[in-house]
């Protein structure tokens, strides 16, 4: 395994990338007003149904990619990460918030789409959050650096 690029296994980071942001606001809502009505737990749980995926479909393969074409560091991750972040969440806003049994199906789409738009700011947030913890946990170099293609993964 060339880990030239990184100094740990790339799993150890993609662990903390699905969990970093689901235990920070686990954390937070235990210390907030709200904690009574949405519990802690739920928050984890929910964060990380949300991460899971996003992290294993989309992050751990561009991940893949940038190693194998030699360009694999901090800057790129962190630089797709809001991008994905804001998408993933806005869409699952855009799902959540839509009620197909409402009689007004336009004021149905309008409030899905508000509740998207509004999911964009801290979607990316969280996206840049994780693919910072996915940086740390697998050692990502920070600075942009040119490798040979090594031809393994």
């Amino acid at each position: 395994m060339d880990t030239a690029q990184h100094s740990r296994p790339l799993w150890i980071g993609l662990l903390a990338s699905i969990l970093f942001v689901p235990l920070l606001m686990s954390f937070l809502m235990a210390f907030s007003s709200e904690s009574i009505m949405v519990p802690p737990l739920l928050v984890l749980i929910m964060g990380v149904l949300i991460s899971a995926p996003v992290a294993l479909i989309v992050e751990l393969p561009f991940a893949l990619w940038l190693r194998r074409i030699g360009h694999l560091n901090a800057a790129y991750l962190c630089l797709a990460g809001p991008l994905v972040g804001g998408i993933a969440l806005g869409f699952y806003s855009l799902q959540s918030n839509y009620w197909p049994q409402m009689n007004d199906q336009d004021l149905a789409r309008w409030i899905a789409q508000q509740a998207a738009l509004k999911a964009i700011v801290p979607g990316s947030i969280y996206g840049l959050l994780s693919a910072a913890a996915f940086s740390v946990g697998a050692g990502v170099k920070v600075r942009p650096g040119r490798h040979p293609n090594s031809g393994s993964y």
